[in-house]
C-alpha cells in the first residue's frame, strides 16, 4: 500500500503509534463538509452460486426477494441485482483474474494477464490514490497472487491477508510484531485523545467514540489471531486450533476472520486511508486455506451438482445455498455498517459504490453467462437501486426449459460487464471509455 503525507490534523501520534482519525466536523473544510470522498468497494466470491435460487424472476422494483438475498432485506431499496451481464470469453477458475480486468487471457498459475489489462480498481487507484495514503486496499482470504486487482502491465497487485499486519499499518505501527499484545493502541494516545475531545462537538465526540469502539474490537480480534499463532507449535497443534478466533491459515472461525477483514476495510474507508478496495474473499479452485467453509466444500459440492435441475440434486443444491446466505450475511453486515455511520449530512454508503458478485454463475460446468451480481450504495454517486435489471434477454433459468444452460448470443448491442465497471469508474470521476469490452454506460442504474 502507498503512503501520502496526512494534510491536516488527521491523526494521533505517540509511542510509535499514528493513529489516522475519521473525518471530524472540526478539522473538515467547507467542502469536506459538502462533499465527503467517492469510493468503490469490489467483492469477489469465487465459484458461482445455486443459480436455480439467486436470480429474481421478474425485474423492476416489485421483485421477489431470492432466498440468498432475504439477508439484504433492510437493505433492499439500497442495491441493485443484475440478470444477463458477462464478459465475452469466462475464465474458468481463472475467474479472479477476469472479473475485473474482462481479460480471459488469464493464467491461475502465473497469477498475470495479458500485458496491459489493467482491472478497472487500479485504473480508478491511478487517479484518485494520489488523494489518500493508500492508492488502494487490495485483500484477500488467501492472499498474495490469488487477487482481482492487476497493474497497467498485467502483473498482480499482491493482496494481502495478514489481519494483524493490516491492522498494524492502518494503525501507524511500524510491523505486526510490535502491536501491542494486552494492552490497546489506544492506550498509546489516549492523552492526545483526552486533549483532542476538548475542541469537539457533541457530534464530533460520538464520532471519535464510535470509531475507538471500532478499532478496539477489531484489536482484540487480531490480539487472539497473535496470541494462537505464537501457541500453535506442530506438536500442541490441534489443542490450538481451539483457541483460534480469526487467522487466515487455520481458520476455525471462519465468519469472525471474514467480519474483521470487513471491518479492517470499513476503517479504512472512514480513515480516508484509501478510496478503492478489492477483496478476493476465497480461491476459485477450493484450495488454500479458506476451502472449507462451515457449510462444507463448496468447490466439489458445485462440481458434484452437475448443473442439473435442482430437484435432482437436493442435498447438494441445499449446501450451495447455505454458502450463498453466508456471504451475503457478511456482505449485508458490511453494508449496514457503512449506512450506520454518518458524514457529510448522508451515511457512508451514500458515497460508497459496492460491487459483489462472482466470476461463474454456473459452478459445475465453470459458466460466466449472467453472472451474480448487484451494486449496492452510491447514491452520492447518482446510482439509483431498489431495482432487478435484465440485460441480453436473460430469462430466469427454469427446470422445463431447453437449454436453460446456454447464454444468449452476444452480438455488437449487447451489454456486457464491462459496461458497469466503465460506469462504476465514471461515476467516481474516472474516464474509462474502451475499458475491456465497454461499449457504453449504464444508464439504467443512473438518476
Amino acid at each position: 500500500m502507498n503512503h501520502m503525507p496526512l494534510k491536516r490534523r488527521e491523526f494521533l501520534a505517540a509511542g510509535g503509534v499514528s493513529l489516522t482519525l475519521p473525518m471530524l466536523e472540526r478539522f473538515a473544510t467547507a467542502a469536506d463538509a459538502a462533499s465527503p470522498p467517492m469510493r468503490a468497494v469490489f467483492v469477489c466470491v469465487p465459484n458461482g452460486v445455486n443459480m436455480w435460487e439467486w436470480h429474481p424472476a421478474t425485474t423492476g422494483e416489485d421483485y421477489e426477494l431470492t432466498p440468498p438475498l432475504r439477508n439484504l432485506a433492510e437493505l433492499r431499496r439500497r442495491f441493485t441485482v443484475f440478470s444477463g451481464l458477462q464478459h465475452t470469453t469466462g475464465g474458468g477458475h481463472g475467474e479472479l483474474g477476469v472479473w475485473l480486468t474482462a481479460n480471459a487471457n488469464y493464467t491461475a498459475g502465473k497469477g498475470a494477464v495479458t500485458r496491459s489489462s489493467i482491472s478497472i480498481d487500479q485504473h480508478i487507484a491511478e487517479s484518485v490514490g494520489k488523494q489518500t495514503r493508500w492508492s488502494s486496499m487490495v485483500v484477500g482470504g488467501s492472499g498474495g497472487r490469488r487477487t482481482i486487482s492487476f497493474d497497467r502491465q498485467g502483473e498482480p497487485v499482491l493482496a494481502d491477508n495478514d489481519l494483524a499486519a493490516i491492522f498494524a499499518e492502518l494503525v501507524g505501527v511500524a510491523n505486526r510484531d510490535r502491536l501491542p499484545r494486552r494492552a490497546s493502541v489506544l492506550d498509546f494516545v489516549a492523552a492526545q485523545a483526552k486533549s483532542l475531545r476538548q475542541e469537539l462537538g457533541k457530534g464530533d465526540e460520538r464520532k471519535l467514540d464510535e470509531y475507538f469502539d471500532s478499532v478496539r474490537a477489531v484489536e482484540k480480534r487480531v490480539q487472539a489471531d497473535i496470541a494462537w499463532q505464537a501457541a500453535a507449535k506442530a506438536d500442541v497443534m490441534d489443542e490450538a486450533r481451539l483457541k483460534l478466533q480469526a487467522d487466515p491459515y487455520k481458520p476455525l472461525d471462519y465468519a469472525a476472520y471474514m467480519d474483521t477483514m470487513f471491518e479492517l476495510i470499513y476503517l479504512a474507508l472512514r480513515t480516508d486511508s484509501t478510496r478503492v478496495v478489492s477483496f478476493a474473499t476465497t480461491e476459485s479452485e477450493g484450495v488454500g486455506p479458506l476451502k472449507n467453509l462451515p457449510c462444507g466444500s463448496w468447490h466439489n459440492v458445485g462440481h458434484s451438482t452437475g448443473d442439473e435441475p435442482p430437484d435432482q440434486k437436493v442435498k447438494e443444491y441445499a449446501i450451495l445455498s447455505e454458502y450463498d446466505a453466508w456471504w451475503t450475511a457478511r456482505l449485508a453486515k458490511f453494508l449496514d455498517r457503512l449506512q450506520s455511520t454518518r458524514e457529510g449530512g448522508h451515511d457512508m454508503l451514500n458515497r460508497t459504490a459496492v460491487l459483489y458478485g462472482s466470476g461463474m454463475s454456473w459452478p459445475a460446468s465453470h459458466r460466466s453467462h449472467n453472472l451474480p451480481l448487484l451494486l449496492a450504495g452510491g447514491e452520492g454517486l447518482k446510482f439509483v437501486h431498489g431495482r432487478h435489471l435484465a440485460f441480453n434477454g436473460q430469462k430466469k433459468a427454469v427446470p422445463q426449459e431447453k437449454n436453460y444452460l446456454t447464454g444468449p448470443k452476444l452480438g455488437p448491442e449487447s451489454v456486457m460487464m464491462s459496461d458497469l465497471l466503465r460506469t462504476i469508474s465514471e461515476q467516481m470521476g474516472v474516464d474509462a471509455k474502451g475499458f475491456g469490452e465497454s461499449r457504453r454506460t449504464l444508464h439504467e442504474v443512473m438518476s
